[in-house]
């Protein structure tokens, strides 16, 4: 009796055991996100399964339903692999393509205008514990619940970025919007107008990339005294672009250090006694020096 026993115990472990976990690159907090640009691509995905098929086959597909679907076939699901239970495989890369699921249902890429969810899912029978016996009604194995998304909207363009001036460089702090994950901005030539009109934006000199939420760039390799425009582009997490935000200017500003602040306002390149410059010259350099560390207290 104890024998059976043993061997009921390891048949329920194993049965329990049953599930496919997915795994991949493309998959962020559970979801895989496409644009329209990408809707033809191929994502890959790895499937790996635990435990035994005692009642059936195990089906992997994408569903706008539910995950414990009776048929898993069903018009407008996409069937993406079957393993028998005979198969000894245990884990095996496979392709989601949502040009192809959509074809599926008679949809198109170019159609949609709004958000379009599909489940991964796998499903199998699973074994009542309690009796031994094999149910009528396949259940969800997989996990953890992914969504593959089209997302046909881009992200609203960002405010004018704040811009602050800098040694040779721009600081620009973006404010970005709710939906974007991921930020250019760009820095551009201005471009006088005709008889001296309004400045317009020209060739793109200093890009940048950054991933929310690190929102403040620092542009570099600018010249000073120089007004350059700039711009930010948001991109979701599905990688659509967005419109760019309205043009802000700013100007790189030289940093000098003491010495120069003290030989602009009249000091001395040479030491030794002989070098005072008499009391005006000294009495401006003492102000430069006044003046060139309260500067930096600032700036720190």
């Amino acid at each position: 009796m104890r024998h059976i026993f043993v061997v009921l115990l390891l048949t329920a472990s194993t049965a329990l055991g049953q599930s496919v976990t997915f795994t991949g690159a493309a998959i962020q907090d559970g979801e895989i996100s496409v644009s329209l640009d990408d809707c033809a691509k191929k994502i890959p995905v790895t499937w790996t399964k635990t435990g035994t098929l005692l009642c059936g086959d195990l089906t992997l597909f994408l569903t706008k339903g539910s995950c414990s679907a009776e048929d898993p076939g069903a018009s407008g699901n996409k069937v993406l692999k079957t393993i028998k239970q005979s198969d000894s495989i245990t884990t095996e890369a496979i392709e989601l393509q949502m040009s192809v699921v959509l074809a599926e249902g008679g949809l198109t890429c170019a159609a949609q205008t709004a958000n379009v969810v599909y489940k991964l899912c796998a499903s199998t029978k699973v074994q009542t514990i309690s009796t031994g016996l094999c149910p009528d009604k396949p259940s969800s194995v997989g996990k953890p619940d992914v969504n593959f998304i089209l997302d046909p909207i881009a992200p609203e363009a960002p405010p004018a970025p704040a811009v602050t001036g800098l040694d040779s460089a721009l600081s620009v702090s973006v404010a970005p919007t709710s939906d974007t994950t991921r930020l250019k901005v760009e820095v551009v030539e201005m471009t006088q107008g005709d008889d001296g009109g309004v400045a317009t934006p020209g060739e793109v000199v200093r890009s940048k990339e950054q991933v929310t939420p690190n929102n403040v760039f620092r542009m570099d390799g600018l010249e000073n005294g120089k007004t350059y425009g700039v711009r930010a582009i948001a991109f979701d997490k599905a990688g659509n672009q967005g419109k760019a935000s309205e043009l802000a200017t700013g100007a790189p500003i030289a940093s000098n250090g003491f010495f120069d602040e003290y030989v602009d306002a009249g000091g001395q390149e040479t030491g030794g006694c002989g070098a005072g410059g008499g009391g005006l010259a000294v009495g401006a350099a003492m102000a430069a020096l006044g003046f060139w560390l309260t500067s930096r207290r600032k700036q720190s």
